[in-house]
């Protein structure tokens, strides 16, 4: 205090100064301390008219400041920013004059608490001695037109100050340099001329400014900007080591979870990929994949939520990203576009008409522009011949003008041919060159493009960053190659993902085929013979870790790939379950048909298992499980007791078996938890739900088959999947899936646009009338006008119901968009609502029709 006497004593000479302490009494404490107060206030209003000839500063932080300044926020103030005491009257900041006297009496009492002076946190855009901290303001520069903005490390929904997170975003721009910004543009992490990523990286890696930056000047580190850690998904967090596989949740594909319906379910297992990728140090998932399935053999199929339809795919997607999102991982989506296939990936042209195009392959991708994915991924191919990644038509022209999207594309990992920042790729990854790969983003080759396309490309980047709280501290994830503990060491998985993935796993078994009622099976003593090498298939984890195209029963291969940690085989969830009901098993877990025969003897019912699992890089071979011949023979030797057939697969199989046998289940490839959701599901502790989100065809020869030359024309047009094979008899269609129950559909009323939030709504009742409690997932189909020229019966909405009790009904509606109605023309490069009569059919599946109307528009 002795310095701040002696101030005082200089500032009274000023006779409004004086005053100060003139009115206190001896001994009056309070008063002493509020006339300290004043004083210093009065101290800072008038040190500029002073001998002392101090400059202007920001109580706390002692940021220098002049008239009509604000100083940035601090606890005292509610981190509003608040006059600078040579302007006490100022009215341009967040905060008041009342704010002003708050902060002085903080820091005159020495109570900084969390002010911008706590932490090494520079403002961008001013001097190195101005900082701020978390929910504090700035002060505004020439970027942000003078208004102040949040520090970078605020809370996503901080609103204290004149500007916004988008003003942050300018400031940055405006502090980087050119060569700080290329940082964001390019990935790093793998050994050049290798496929190999380096220790501690992750699969993508990108804007590491506390341990990678080498440029001239300081870090940007100082704004508090975070690395962008990516790592793959397809089935959760990618185990790219041994011990990452106990580490992280063996979760079901991702058509697997699809196959629920479930959009809330799609949301849950979204929020926990988030947690865990956070857990594991990465702030950015490569998800969701997307594609429409156009060839049935696709290696990556399982991987993407749509299945042969965009309207459900456009569904799924949104809760995805939303999901993932909320957790502060950025979503990628992925990939754009046409990748149908992986046979030749590198070099397939896929040529499709724009129509095609746009009402097929685009729904998916547009909307996880609407729930806001910060970033899409660039695929393999060409289309129309360009590749994807460098396609101005595809990135620039569609994705980014036509659909709005704000965010950044990166490439594939060396999927690029030349530098095509121009052509709208605003990173590439990973950023090394390869074999025949070269890097292309190079700074000889960035420093071509002017300053507003370089601040565009990282603006795309910055922007979710804040957004999403990657900027956050308590989110904030580790820089490479300092990430030992978070990538090998972190446990990311937990009580409650398990259960969540038990949960995924049950719902996502699909029951194809129930003669006569027959499961589930009775809860009481019988002997089961399990037969079949595909009921106890082991987890080969030393083969998958040391190829990475490589899958199994319970996970898919390839750059999607979770190697489940010991996963429940078939076998090991009829062994828990005979424990608790008191069956018994027989068992062979061979190929040799007669040996299986001999197994079956003495046995009540009959289980025969098989699979088959896909991966990135190769399509599947065929549309056979592995041991089709097995099941085929196996189905036409045991004609004198119940045969029941499970199959494990990662997407479309053919089952040439399916006449021969009293039941059917099939799951797509389910993780962890395969062998108890078959389990629960043969015994009816899980009344099964789920539905195809594919056809299941009688033979290949209704399928498309990947293209094996250069040019691969889309001649199917719009009729894509089950669109396809309407007028012709499949195994099991679109939509199908049976339940332990049965459901009554009942008509609400005609097609109403009456308290309709869309175009049209449809209205119906469903009721139990089957003697146990089950979820049903009642269909939409719609068939446009002849004028039109679609395709008829798509798919144009769902609702799975609430667990409903025998004779209990749900009223459920269906509300039609205008999108919903409409097609693309192609001369208007717009959508258009056909004049005419449409039909709309509701039911269980696409061929199990409960009832139709029409309406005109």
């Amino acid at each position: 205090m002795q310095a701040f006497r002696r101030s005082v004593v200089v500032a009274a000479a000023a006779a409004s100064v004086s005053v100060a302490v003139a009115d206190c009494s001896a001994g009056d404490e309070v008063c002493q301390e509020e006339s300290e107060e004043s004083t210093l206030l009065a101290l800072r209003l008038h040190q500029k008219d002073s001998d002392l000839e101090l400059d202007s500063s920001c109580p706390i932080s002692g940021t220098a400041c002049s008239e009509e300044q604000c100083c940035p926020g601090i606890a005292a103030t509610g981190y509003r920013t608040f006059p600078c005491p040579s302007t006490p009257t100022y009215t341009g900041c967040a905060g008041s004059e009342n704010d002003l006297h708050a902060a002085v009496a903080a820091e005159k009492a020495g109570q900084a608490g969390e002010s911008t002076g706590s932490l090494s946190l520079s403002c961008p855009g001013s001097p190195a001695e101005v900082q701020c901290s978390r929910n504090s303001c700035c002060p505004g520069i020439t970027a942000t037109s003078g208004k102040s903005f949040p520090c970078p490390n605020s809370d996503r929904d901080f609103v204290g100050c004149q500007g916004s997170q988008d003003d942050t975003v300018k400031a940055l721009l405006s502090a980087m340099t050119r060569d700080e910004k290329y940082q964001f543009l390019r990935g790093f992490g793998w050994k050049n001329n290798t496929w190999d990523v380096m220790d501690n990286y992750y699969i993508g890696n990108a804007a590491a400014f506390d341990t990678q930056y080498t440029g001239k000047g300081t870090s940007p580190s100082k704004y508090g900007i975070p690395p962008l850690n990516m790592q793959d998904n397809g089935q959760g967090f990618r185990t790219v080591t041994e011990q990452i596989i106990e580490q992280v949740t063996g979760w079901p594909v991702t058509l697997a979870i699809a196959s629920s319906w479930d959009e809330q379910a799609t949301y849950d297992w979204a929020v926990a990929l988030g947690e865990e990728f956070l857990a594991k140090g990465a702030n950015v998932i490569l998800g969701p994949g997307v594609n429409v399935h156009r060839v049935a053999r696709g290696g990556r199929n399982g991987e993407y939520v749509s299945g042969e339809s965009p309207y459900f795919g456009a569904r799924m997607a949104k809760p995805y990203v939303e999901g993932v999102q909320s957790k502060g991982v950025l979503a990628v989506a992925k990939h754009f576009a046409l990748n149908s296939q992986e046979t030749h990936r590198d070099t397939v042209n896929s040529m499709a008409d724009e129509r095609t195009m746009q009402e097929v392959y685009y729904p998916p991708f547009k909307a996880c522009v609407d729930a806001g994915a910060a970033s899409f991924m660039c695929s393999y191919n060409l289309v129309n011949g360009v590749h994807a990644c460098g396609n101005s038509d595809l990135l620039n022209r569609d994705l980014k003008e036509d659909m709005g999207f704000k965010g950044w594309v990166m490439s594939d990992w060396w999927a690029l041919h030349d530098f095509k920042a121009t052509e709208g790729v605003d990173q590439e990854m990973p950023g090394t060159f390869s074999g025949g790969s070269p890097a292309y983003y190079g700074d000889s080759n960035l420093n071509t493009l002017f300053d507003d396309k370089i601040d565009n490309m990282v603006e795309r980047m910055l922007s979710p960053m804040l957004k999403f709280g990657l900027f956050e501290a308590h989110d904030r994830v580790c820089s490479p190659p300092n990430c030992d503990d978070k990538l090998y060491k972190a446990v990311a998985t937990n009580e409650k993902h398990q259960q969540l993935a038990k949960e995924l796993a049950h719902k996502a078994v699909v029951l194809l085929k129930n003669e006569d009622n027959f499961l589930p099976l009775d809860q009481g003593k019988q002997k089961i013979a399990l037969l079949g090498e595909g009921c106890n298939a082991a987890q080969d984890v030393a083969s998958q870790l040391k190829a990475w195209d490589v899958g199994s029963y319970y996970n898919i291969g390839g750059s999607g790939r979770v190697i489940a940690s010991n996963p429940e085989t078939v076998h090991m969830g009829l062994s828990h379950a005979c424990e608790k009901f008191g069956c018994t098993l027989q068992t062979y877990f061979g190929t040799d048909v007669d040996e299986a025969v001999a197994a079956s003897e003495g046995a009540d019912v009959v289980i025969m298992c098989s699979g088959t699992s896909s991966t990135e890089g190769k399509d599947r071979e065929s549309l056979s499980v592995d041991h089709e011949d097995f099941m085929v023979q196996l189905a036409d030797k045991i004609t004198d007791k119940p045969l029941v057939s499970l199959t494990m697969t990662p997407a479309v199989v053919l089952m040439p078996w399916i006449d021969s046998v009293t039941a059917s289940l099939n799951v797509f490839l389910a993780g962890t938890y395969t062998g108890s959701a078959f389990a629960a599901t043969l015994f009816g502790e899980n009344n099964p739900a789920a539905k195809l989100v594919i056809t299941i065809p009688e033979s290949e020869d209704q399928t498309i088959l990947p293209c094996q030359e250069v040019d691969c024309p889309y001649t199917e047009k719009l009729k894509v999947g089950y669109l396809a094979l309407l007028d012709q008899k499949v195994t099991f269609p679109f939509g199908h899936g049976l339940s332990y129950t049965t459901f009554g559909y009942t008509s609400a009323g005609s097609p109403s646009t009456e308290k309709c939030s869309g175009e049209m709504c449809i209205s119906a009742v469903i009721k139990n009338t089957g003697e146990v409690e089950g979820v049903e997932i009642a269909q939409l189909y719609l068939t446009f006008p002849n004028s039109a020229e679609e395709p008829p019966m798509q798919l144009r909405g769902f609702v799975r119901t609430k667990s409903l009790a025998p004779d209990a009904s749900a009223d459920i509606s269906f509300t039609l968009t205008k999108q919903d109605l409409s097609i693309y023309d192609v001369e208007k490069r717009a959508w258009v609502m056909p004049s005419g009569t449409y039909t709309v059919s509701v039911g269980a599946s696409s061929r199990d029709i409960r009832f139709s109307q029409t309406f005109t528009k």
